[in-house]
């Protein structure tokens, strides 16, 4: 009994024993199975997804240590089923789109450039044009201005002659008849017409003391004029003088021609070329040309109004008809009148203006049957010849006086 007692004790513990370690079992399969499958759990996020987060983030890392302007975490990088390959091709398209702003960015500053050179260049030939257009006003206003000053000085002095009957008629002169100046020019009887005052400048006082500086905006330098002008000869009878026309001027008091030629030089000490009275019947060296003023542009063939200011050209030598101050005349005293300059060089001293003589008639044709007066624009004295001999047919040629008397007249002779 005592034994069986013990073994079924035993028997007990043994099987109390066999339960509790059995449990104990059952307990640490779970523990493992638990434990194993946390680890497994554990290992795949050591292995996996946070493996490739943690790669992808040193990609990005990589790509800002470079220095690249790549996309931050959460921005374009591609997620984690990408492979390295595709991430470096991410990387590289990335890179290029980068390259492409910087080539548009230099694009758009060459085209920049590109318009702002071309703004200059348009601006500047603008200005230009624009420049050239104020300076055709400017001078179209001064000749305009300067005609009604004419117009205006021309009506005046018509009524100032209608109240003085038996005024001296310029159509009833002869050749060498009419109311005659002395030879040294000191008469002034005959016209009774006074030239309007010059624009912008005092009234002329006909004094060859009264030095008058020519002015050097009206010079050939940046002058618009042609240097050239087709040459008119007149035919048919045709009395109207134009620019252009080739006349010869006869001196009307002692009938000889307005000459010049290389042979003869000034005595005064300005060594040009010389102008005075030859002989009776014109030769080459007698022909002058009709030329605007400089600055004025007619068109060529254009009829010459009395009161306009032109200029001779002579037809061999080139040279324009010229006066000027201080210098005089050796035998006479008065302004010398001379030859001077060409093509490319003029002033204002070869700007004369045509008159009738006796009225002036201003904005009339200039006929070449009227005795007319040429005046200096600058002095307002105007072309004079006399009875003076420098030597054998050199008649004296000088500038001088109102233009009032006979020796102040000349005759145009066509060729």
């Amino acid at each position: 009994d005592h034994f069986r007692r013990s073994d079924s004790r035993n028997s007990s513990q043994s099987g109390n024993s066999g339960q509790g370690q059995h449990g104990r079992q059952q307990q640490g399969y779970g523990q493992q199975q638990q434990q194993g499958y946390g680890q497994q759990q554990g290992y795949g996020q050591q292995q996996g997804y946070g493996q490739q987060q943690g790669y992808g983030q040193q990609q990005q890392g990589y790509g800002q240590q470079q220095g690249h302007s790549g996309p931050r975490p959460g921005g374009n990088m591609p997620g984690s089923d990408f492979s390295q390959e595709e991430l470096q091709k991410h990387e590289r398209n990335e890179k290029y789109k980068e390259y492409g702003k910087y080539a548009g960015g230099a694009l758009a500053a060459a085209a920049a450039v590109g318009a702002a050179v071309y703004g200059v260049h348009e601006y500047k030939e603008h200005k230009e044009e624009k420049e050239e257009e104020e300076r055709r006003e400017e001078e179209e206003k001064r000749r305009e201005e300067e005609r009604r000053r004419q117009q205006l000085h021309q009506q005046k002095q018509q009524q100032h002659q209608q109240q003085q009957p038996g005024r001296h008629s310029p159509g009833h002169d002869s050749a060498y008849g009419g109311q005659q100046g002395s030879q040294q020019g000191s008469s002034h009887g005959g016209s009774g017409f006074q030239p309007p005052v010059p624009m912008g400048r005092p009234p002329y006082t006909y004094d060859p003391h009264d030095v008058r500086n020519a002015d050097p905006s009206r010079s050939s330098q940046n002058s618009p004029t042609p240097r050239e002008y087709p040459q008119i000869r007149q035919v048919n009878g045709d009395a109207a003088i134009k620019i252009g026309s080739i006349i010869a001027l006869k001196h009307n008091m002692t009938g000889r021609f307005l000459h010049t030629d290389r042979s003869h030089s000034t005595e005064s000490g300005s060594n040009q070329q010389l102008v005075f009275g030859f002989r009776w019947n014109p030769d080459e060296n007698d022909y002058w040309q009709v030329l605007p003023a400089n600055h004025d542009v007619p068109v060529p063939g254009s009829i010459v109004s009395y009161g306009t200011q032109i200029r001779l050209r002579h037809m061999e030598t080139g040279h324009h008809l010229h006066s000027h101050y201080n210098y005089r005349e050796s035998r006479s005293g008065q302004n010398e009148v001379t030859a001077y300059g060409d093509q490319s060089n003029s002033d204002e001293n070869d700007h004369w203006v045509i008159e009738r003589w006796g009225d002036g008639a201003y904005g009339q044709t200039w006929n070449a049957h009227d005795v007319v007066v040429l005046r200096h624009y600058v002095s307002g004295m105007t072309l004079h010849s006399h009875e003076i001999l420098i030597s054998e047919d050199v008649q004296s040629v000088t500038c001088f006086g109102p233009g009032n008397e006979e020796n102040d007249k000349w005759r145009v002779q066509c060729q």
